[in-house]
């Protein structure tokens, strides 16, 4: 598999520590810190590693730091020691991996090794690999050259144990990185660059890279296959709208039938029902669900499971033109369901309807969609977890569990049956948004959702509130996050086990 730009070259080495080459020495040590490989080295410095630690303070507590410049006494220039938790779980792995990088950064530092604690095993060390990668990502593509950031290239792994595991691990960190770095290339790019026909020339690229299978309609097809919905959120912008399929099949008899779908909304100027300048600000975003969609089918044949796997995006802009949408208007989705629009800014349920309708015409064994759907999941959440609901409790559950692996929090909202008379329309079958008389605008939105999925098992991610971060997290600089792309590839290999 070729690097992706940026992407940190790893390599497992298994000379002493003491003796490495490189510009940084990254040890990783817990509580009892001054044990392990730290004693060699500070016997080669006389002492005064560990004498300099104490002087800043360090105790080897989870996330703590403390750095030693060798001024020429041993091969590497500098020395940190970074303390961890092992037991604080993949948030504690990729706290780690931020803190190198950003320090690698900051040093100017292009090559470095790590030693970690003995006792640490192939899936920590696997997790770690991850958060390099995703800690190193830069947005600077549209950047001169003399402005973009240096950064970490090169790590060796030092004294690992089970190697093989180690190396399997990494090869699967690399990949889950690489989906979501490409997810935040799509997601951080204007809109006047990701438009629709470009998400569609990105997923016949991606099908001849992976060997799938690609229909990209347009709005011609798109009408003669009844996508009403799709069509008249589209046709208030100058920018054709497109609808994505992409379908993987192994080459042995599928276990299972996996659909994704992904809101595909390349600007959100909210329509005729129009948002406010400062709120259109972010609203090349609101494709991150098909960006999610994309980045996976990027990677799945390099997954090697057992499963068949589509991911479906409906692509189109929100615009104000003079054909737009009016409030009051009626559109016909796949499935036949009528829907009075009454706000033109609830669109990306009204794409995803046509999505999923035609999803669930395929008869798939269970349906996802991700979706930057509503502002209400940051009122409910915050801005670190996620929203999902779902008919199967079991695949809600899954997920969950998926997303807890890769420090993606995800909490269940219910459906509730009582706000569903909300979304009763009089004069059309339903309309695209709630009387309010509820309060729960993200439980209202996934209930006109669940109208579409003819009783398929499905799972609803909201994930408005994760996106994009304004500040830096761990792993997550300032910018899109690619928010669900690692849950749903770990979704996709505990089902393909």
């Amino acid at each position: 598999m070729p690097r992706s730009r940026n992407q940190v070259e790893v390599t497992l080495a298994s000379g002493a520590a003491v003796d490495t080459r490189a510009e940084l020495l990254v040890l990783v040590v817990d509580a009892d810190w001054q044990s392990g490989a730290l004693v060699p080295i500070d016997e080669r410095l006389k002492g005064a590693l560990v004498v300099e630690l104490q002087r800043q303070g360090f105790r080897g507590a989870d996330g703590q730091v403390g750095a030693f410049q060798t001024h020429g006494v041993l091969p590497c220039a500098e020395v940190l020691v970074a303390g961890v938790d092992a037991a604080g779980g993949p948030d504690a792995w990729y706290r780690l991996a931020d803190t190198v990088v950003g320090h690698a950064r900051t040093a100017k530092v292009r090559t470095a090794a790590m030693v970690l604690p003995a006792a640490t095993d192939s899936g920590s060390a696997a997790t770690v690999v991850e958060g390099l990668d995703l800690a190193g990502y830069v947005f600077d593509r549209l950047k001169s050259a003399s402005n973009r950031t240096p950064s970490l290239e090169r790590i060796q792994l030092l004294g690992v144990r089970n190697r093989s595991a180690v190396r399997a691990g990494i090869e699967q960190a690399h990949l889950a990185a690489r989906a979501t770095r490409y997810a935040r290339d799509l997601i951080n790019l204007p809109a006047a660059i990701v438009t629709p026909s470009y998400l569609g020339r990105e997923a016949r690229r991606i099908a001849q890279a992976q060997r799938l299978r690609v229909r990209v309609l347009g709005p011609v097809a798109i009408k003669r296959a009844g996508m009403g919905a799709l069509l008249g959120v589209a046709q208030g912008s100058a920018e054709p709208a497109c609808f994505i399929e992409l379908t993987y099949r192994p080459r042995q008899r599928p276990v299972k039938r996996i659909a994704l779908a992904g809101k595909g909304i390349t600007f959100d100027s909210g329509g005729l029902s129009l948002k406010t300048a400062e709120s259109m600000q972010a609203q090349k975003r609101d494709m991150a669900g098909g960006a999610v969609v994309l980045a996976v089918m990027s990677v799945v044949r390099d997954l090697r499971l057992p499963l068949e796997v589509r991911g479906y995006v409906p692509a189109t802009e929100n615009m104000p033109g003079g054909r737009a949408l009016k409030p009051g208007d009626v559109v016909r989705a796949f499935n036949g369901k009528s829907i009075e629009v009454l706000n033109t800014d609830a669109e990306g349920r009204l794409v995803l309807a046509d999505a999923l309708a035609y999803a669930a015409a395929a008869k798939p064994d269970v349906i996802i969609d991700l979706a930057t759907l509503t502002a209400a999941v940051r009122t409910a959440l915050g801005s670190r977890y996620a929203g999902v609901m779902g008919t199967d409790p079991a695949l809600v559950r899954e997920l969950i569990a998926a997303a807890r692996a890769c420090a993606e929090n995800l909490w269940e909202l219910p459906l509730v049956a009582a706000y569903r008379s909300e979304l009763d329309s009089s004069v059309a079958d339903l309309k695209n948004i709630g009387d309010g008389g509820s309060g729960a605008g993200t439980i209202v939105a996934g209930l006109f959702l669940r109208e579409f999925v003819a009783g398929t098992p499905w799972a609803h991610i909201d994930f408005s509130s994760t996106a994009v971060v304004d500040k830096p997290i761990p792993c997550h600089p300032r910018g899109a996050t690619g928010f669900g792309v690692r849950t749903v590839l770990r979704y996709l290999q505990g089902v393909g086990r």
